[in-house]
């Protein structure tokens, strides 16, 4: 049997293991708060709002861009008929897309590394736990992970056509999210280290040729970005939006982290639930590769330009003090794309170490397998899987499920639905299919009459004085870190407690 045939058969068992990991009971878990506002923003676009960005909250619209023809596809055309699955099929189809990108340093890696790197990004339980997840990151690390490439070929070559496609897809990451800057600034200073130290002697590369390329870079990047960001035009102010929220972006507190949470999070092993959580062998394999590229071969400047990139990514990253998981799903596909390349001359070097990498590459696909199945299965809404940051609780599946059954009694009129207090995402994907949604900042004298309440922690003495003897007090949870309390109207628990009792 042929190497191609070998490396063919070895992509489609990458494409087997990606899609199951990302498919497999994609809409059990309880959907997080930030697919919720994603969700929200994408009905908007279907209803036909059209999009119009906001530089203080929220992201770059190439999440609901990519996810509409998707709902189109599936009849969902309206807030209410949105559903979970179909919400994460977009980004479902970015990780499996992610996991092909090592095809692109086919020629500087070899067809192996690039085979090993596919199969680590497909089953990575970082990417596999945030593919599953409708939030923009997923597309982010998948147009970074085109853009590397196209970077380093206009590193190396700084020909027209390198620069257009270069600046296509940075355009594409600015239209998903301002931290693309990161990036920018981290394969920046990547290129520029391989020129200055690898690059320099070679007479192609002269500053001069850099520059007309370098126009046609920029100037791609910001029409295509533009077109995005003012919803085809239709809103022009867009694009100085999209710079405004650099100085006006709000983050939301609770997620500052030490320097070394991403280095804790993903390679320093944790115990929980039965499972010793470490990605640390992707590390270990990424390290090889670096050694290996100290010897001076063709393919040592690719390795090289990868290994500065992730480190500049991950040093940056760790000097802001907001951090989320999520933020390290395109330098840690660097970080894959790196361990392939231990695989560079694989066959030529000696056997021990050949034997060494093939053992931690098979243990290395097993281990992950095994945390991403956990990962994203029976603990994915445990808040000690490290991966389930601030995880919804399965309450609101259950309230939801309770306020249907309510609905169907006789007499019974559950609309309008009060919410009080701030910060109640996802409750309003789970009231969606309700006719009537208040919000309230503060308890308002009218929620007396209202069939049901739903108070946040800071609101939950105001609403006991108010409500204390029209309704019944009812603890739940919101998220792993906000519990919840509803109110339901006496003579509604009344007919409750009777129907159950006959």
């Amino acid at each position: 049997m042929s190497q191609r045939y070998l490396i063919t058969l070895g992509w489609i068992a990458v494409i087997v293991l990606a899609l199951y990991l990302r498919l497999n009971s994609l809409s059990d878990r309880p959907i997080h708060f930030d697919e919720a506002t994603g969700a929200r923003i994408l009905a908007e676009r279907l209803e036909g709002k059209g999009y119009q960005f906001n530089p203080e909250h929220f992201h770059g619209p190439t999440l609901s861009a990519t996810t509409a023809p998707i709902a189109r596809l599936s009849g969902e055309h309206t807030w209410s008929e949105l559903s979970i699955h179909t919400l994460r099929i977009s980004p479902v189809l970015a990780g499996l897309l992610t996991a092909l990108t090592p095809l692109l340093w086919r020629k500087q890696l070899g067809a192996l590394s690039a085979l090993a790197a596919g199969a680590f990004l497909a089953s990575s339980p970082l990417l596999v736990y945030y593919n599953r997840m409708y939030i923009h990151e997923s597309w982010l690390a998948l147009f970074g992970m085109v853009t590397i490439a196209a970077v380093f070929r206009f590193t190396i070559l700084p020909k027209l056509a390198n620069a257009a496609a270069g600046g296509f897809f940075i355009a594409l990451m600015f239209a998903t999210k301002a931290s693309f800057a990161i990036s920018l600034l981290s394969w920046g200073f990547s290129a520029g280290a391989c020129w200055l130290f690898w690059l320099k002697r070679d007479r192609r590369q002269s500053p001069r040729k850099y520059l007309k390329p370098a126009f046609v870079l920029l100037s791609t990047s910001l029409i295509v970005s533009g077109v995005f960001y003012t919803d085809g035009l239709h809103h022009p102010q867009g694009i100085v939006d999209a710079l405004k929220t650099y100085y006006m972006y709000e983050t939301s507190p609770g997620h500052d982290k030490g320097y070394g949470y991403f280095l804790h999070l993903l390679v320093w092993p944790k115990a929980a639930v039965g499972i010793w959580w470490t990605e640390g062998i992707i590390l270990i394999l990424a390290l090889a590769a670096c050694i290996i590229a100290m010897r001076k071969d063709p393919r040592s400047l690719a390795v090289r330009f990868i290994a500065i990139s992730f480190l500049a990514h991950v040093l940056i990253y760790s000097l802001i003090s907001y951090k989320t998981p999520w933020l390290m799903l395109l330098p840690w596909a660097h970080a894959c794309l790196l361990a392939g390349a231990a695989f560079s001359g694989f066959f030529v070097i000696q056997p021990l170490a050949r034997i060494t990498i093939g053992l931690l590459c098979l243990g290395g696909l097993f281990y992950q397998t095994t945390q991403s199945l956990a990962a994203s299965g029976r603990f994915s809404s445990d808040a000690r899987n490290p991966y389930a940051y601030v995880p919804t609780t399965k309450d609101p599946e259950k309230i939801k499920a309770w306020l249907e059954q309510l609905a169907e009694l006789d007499n019974v009129e559950l609309s309008p639905v009060a919410v009080c207090g701030k910060d109640y995402w996802p409750l309003p994907w789970y009231l969606r299919k309700v006719e009537t949604v208040g919000y309230w900042p503060t308890p308002n004298e009218t929620f007396t009459d209202y069939a049901v309440v739903f108070a946040l922690p800071s609101e939950v003495a105001g609403c006991d004085a108010l409500l204390a003897l029209s309704h019944v007090k009812i603890p739940r949870g919101l998220r792993a870190d906000l519990p919840l309390t509803l109110y339901l109207r006496n003579d509604i628990w009344d007919l409750w407690t009777s129907s159950t009792n006959e």
